[in-house]
């Protein structure tokens, strides 16, 4: 039997043991080790190691291997006991604990880049779901903070915490942006409110993080979300009926590949109008393939180890400055439909407002507003459609599911998803809304990231020193078995139960939040004749947050609920689907960790119909 370890502090000596327990090796001679450590200050080894540095010596390379990492030993014990220190004190104030780690200076860096979704995950196992921690990378300590009560406190500070650092980074390493241009971010201290923030100068046309975020609120969840949603949904469903689908079966590799094409053109169409695809029938193509390379180039890979993907960037931020220089030549105002907000050049009021902020900041060019559009093209698209095909997976691989929902569309007489009137019958169904929250709950993982240039904050017990960076993660949120229902462990929170978020009257036992059996006991006593169950998303604001968290929220969730439920509508109406892949539960793709909707490390292969509806 294997040898287990007692506590999270044993497990790393356990690994390191199991290494040389599969071969037997003789005894080894501690005069070696003797010999090592009483070398002398000139830094020549006595002759009686020679031996350890031959390699064919088994003896002696294993002796040489333990003698030089028993100081990262030594330093990590020292760690584990200033963690263990700073987690039991009682302090009313206190900064979070530091993880332990090994190699001084480095601290998690290997694990944290190469693979962060794993190396959260084992952080997690050691310090617990829910607890708030630092974990070291190089010379900066990143704090995570977890726990509903914490995430409850941010709001406290929406005048003082900002996140201009992140958006700097990935304007450079993901989009090409100018550093003159990106610098304008790091000067604007002003906040993303109408109002400045008491200190700041910033001129109002250099205000660009309040100017751009306040244009995303208006065609996104504002005056002019109504015509944005027609447009993508009309786009949409033209797509659609183009699609090589006839009433025979047809076997297509990849459920995600399928659908990403028709939905990123559409919603590019909405955002853009459709100059772009006209310019260069390959852009939807180019923009879907270029989304891979995200997380390389996120880590700063220069062009000569990534040469396809800054190929595709250079392509698509040319494509983009010809769509620019086209609707810069051709716009009338007559252009502009009955609507007052659509144009066949630059396809949106959003869109005509934002080429006149930006060409009004300092230091910014044509080439600046090109990387910026393309920024947001991908911000929009990147979560989003990942998103809508989870949905139909999930419902089209369980066929009682499919049934339901199908019965619940009918029902509504749900026939047309560009009618506004069809939309808001979709919005408010009740199956299909907990459908669509349980996939995000399940297949959502974002951090929010915060930082304080000018003062502490302090949430709670835990105070974070200013300019260090708190980040609040998703996952351990939307998988805490203190705040969510399981039905006794029936649905586990690392699997898809469509009902999750749905209450049913006549059962107490159900509804997104774990009830106490007192609770259950009440509810118990209350009966009624309709048991229909209703959504419930009241409650959840700090444990359910697939959104992100704070004042900076992703404002296209209001959009983005559309598409996904009435994709889901559309495509379950239409068509049938089996997806034919062997996978009981999809594996998940590490390079897209904390960057929001996750990805099926594997294609998912299905076939896929016309339906034949039977009168």
């Amino acid at each position: 039997m294997e040898p287990q370890a007692s506590n999270a502090s044993e497990l790393f000596i356990l690994q390191y043991t199991s290494i040389y327990s599969l071969q037997a090796l003789p005894t080894p001679d501690l005069s070696l080790i003797s010999a090592f450590l009483t070398c002398p200050k000139t830094g020549q080894l006595p002759s009686l190691v020679y031996p350890a540095l031959d390699l064919k010596n088994g003896q002696g390379a294993v002796i040489y291997a333990i003698c030089l990492t028993i100081p990262f030993i030594l330093f990590y014990i020292a760690r584990w006991a200033v963690y263990l220190a700073q987690r039991s004190s009682r302090e009313p104030s206190r900064v979070p604990p530091t993880v332990p780690y090994m190699v001084p200076y480095l601290g998690a860096v290997f694990s944290f880049v190469l693979n962060p979704a794993k190396c959260l995950e084992a952080t997690v196992q050691v310090v617990g779901p829910q607890a708030t921690y630092g974990l070291k990378v190089l010379n900066n300590t990143l704090y995570f903070l977890n726990g509903p009560e914490n995430v409850a406190r941010i709001w406290k500070y929406k005048s003082v915490i900002t996140t201009p650092n992140v958006q700097t980074f990935v304007l450079i390493n993901v989009f090409g942006m100018a550093r003159k241009a990106v610098k304008m971010y790091t000067l604007d201290n002003s906040g993303i409110q109408p109002d400045l923030i008491q200190g700041s100068d910033v001129a109002p046309h250099n205000r660009i993080d309040y100017l751009t975020h306040a244009g995303f609120h208006k065609l996104l969840n504002g005056v002019h979300l109504p015509n944005f949603y027609r447009r993508w949904s009309s786009s949409f469903v033209r797509r659609l009926e183009c699609l090589c689908i006839g009433s025979e079966w047809t076997e297509v590799p990849d459920i995600m590949h399928f659908w990403e094409g028709p939905l990123t053109a559409s919603l590019n169409e909405a955002f853009a109008g459709p100059v772009l695809e006209k310019l260069n029938p390959h852009f939807t193509d180019n923009f879907n393939k270029f989304l891979p390379y995200v997380h390389g180039m996120m880590m700063g890979l220069p062009r000569w180890c990534m040469p396809k993907a800054h190929k595709l960037r250079d392509g698509l931020n040319e494509d983009v400055r010809q769509w620019h220089a086209l609707a810069r030549a051709q716009f009338k105002e007559s252009d502009i439909a009955e609507d007052g907000d659509t144009d066949p050049w630059w396809g949106s009021t959003a869109i005509r407002e934002r080429q006149k902020i930006l060409g009004n900041v300092e230091n910014w060019d044509y080439d600046s507003i090109a990387a910026s559009d393309f920024g947001l093209l991908w911000g929009a698209n990147i979560n989003v459609h990942t998103a809508a095909i989870w949905t139909i997976v999930e419902v089209f691989r369980d066929s009682s599911l499919l049934y339901r929902v199908r019965a619940e569309l009918a029902a509504a007489n749900v026939t047309d998803i560009t009618s506004p009137e069809d939309i808001e019958k979709i919005l408010c169904l009740p199956l299909l809304q907990s459908v669509h929250s349980e996939v995000l709950r399940l297949r959502v993982e974002v951090q929010s990231v915060f930082t304080s240039e000018k003062e502490e904050i302090r949430i709670n017990e835990w105070r974070f020193p200013k300019k260090s960076l708190v980040l609040v993660p998703t996952g351990p949120a939307h998988r805490d078995p203190n705040f969510w229902n399981t039905r006794d462990g029936q649905f586990p929170l690392d699997t898809f139960w469509a009902d999750r978020f749905l209450a049913y009257p006549n059962d107490p036992r159900s509804g997104p939040i774990r009830k106490s059996e007192a609770a259950v006991a009440k509810a118990s006593r209350k009966q009624t004749q309709d048991n229909t169950p209703k959504y419930i998303s009241a409650g959840m604001n700090d444990s359910f947050m697939p959104y992100g968290v704070g004042e900076r929220t992703c404002p296209g969730r209001f959009f983005a609920r559309r598409e996904i439920v009435a994709f889901c509508a559309k495509v379950v109406n239409e068509l049938d689907i089996e997806i034919t892949s062997t996978e009981k539960e999809f594996a998940i793709s590490p390079a897209f960790y904390g960057l929001g909707t996750q990805r099926p490390l594997k294609n998912i292969p299905f076939r896929v119909r016309r339906r034949k509806v039977e009168c």
